[in-house]
């Protein structure tokens, strides 16, 4: 099954490393045009400067910042069209209702739910107008299941899910696909630095599979999503997890 992206648009938030790093390896591999958002100048400049597919854009997005939000929104409403969004971009901090501040709860909501409905809200204004666009919210397993220290985290990955089923209903009239992507457990440095070796062996145990995913498998569901193949599947929680979920 060949997937060409020649001469189409993708958006990519977080899309500096790990599975957005993989996603955006992906749709390169398929001959996007992409613009890759992430927080860091000195990385962005960095990855600019060694990237060998001039189609691919870093550029600087931080949710945090009102600035930088409408400085990005102004900048993708001059391209004129958008084929693909796949809001990538989350923060996670593991604490228990106890523990967790208020400030730490607004900035995961802030990055994870209000940051998606900013962007989406503006790109699919442009997938409206040119007829056509496919939208890939990134939300996680624990938008389906939770544990202690997930309350922050699993409330705005829940509200992605709902948020994604809900405009599916309001853009599919305009041929706009919305889906959402729930990995589970993903072998990325950011995964073996919060939970450390030790939890991540009895992780692992509790996973069908035996072991975490790659991110590479992550990003190829999300090429599916986005991919002039799927035409039918919208308003849809796809869940990557080796069968984390399933008991």
């Amino acid at each position: 099954m060949k997937i060409d992206f020649t001469n189409k648009t993708v958006v990519v938030t977080g899309g500096t490393r790990g599975v957005g790093a993989a996603i955006v390896q992906l749709f390169q591999e398929c001959n996007a045009e992409i613009i890759a958002t992430g927080t860091n100048l000195d990385n962005l400049k960095r990855l600019n400067e060694k990237s060998s597919d001039k189609r691919t854009k870093y550029t600087h997005l931080d949710f945090i910042s009102d600035d930088s939000v409408q400085n990005f929104l102004g900048y993708i409403e001059k391209l004129g069209r958008i084929d693909v969004l796949i809001n990538n971009a989350g923060v996670n901090k593991i604490d228990s209702i106890h523990e967790i501040s208020e400030n730490d709860w607004d900035w995961m909501n802030e990055v994870n739910l209000r940051g998606p409905f900013l962007i989406t809200r503006s790109v699919s204004k442009i997938m409206k107008k040119q007829g056509y666009g496919k939208i890939v919210n990134i939300a996680s397993v624990f938008s389906i299941v939770s544990r202690a220290k997930r309350a922050a985290y699993s409330t705005t990955k829940w509200g992605l899910v709902g948020f994604t089923k809900a405009i599916a209903h309001d853009l599919a009239p305009h041929n706009i696909l919305v889906n959402a992507v729930s990995p589970g457990f993903v072998d990325t440095e950011l995964t073996r630095r919060i939970l450390g070796e030790k939890e991540i062996e009895k992780l692992v145990s509790s996973i069908p599979q035996k072991r975490l995913a790659d991110a590479g498998e992550i990003a190829k569901a999300i090429l599916f999503l986005t991919s002039d193949h799927n035409t039918y599947i919208t308003g849809q929680n796809i869940i990557v997890d080796g069968g984390f979920t399933s008991a």
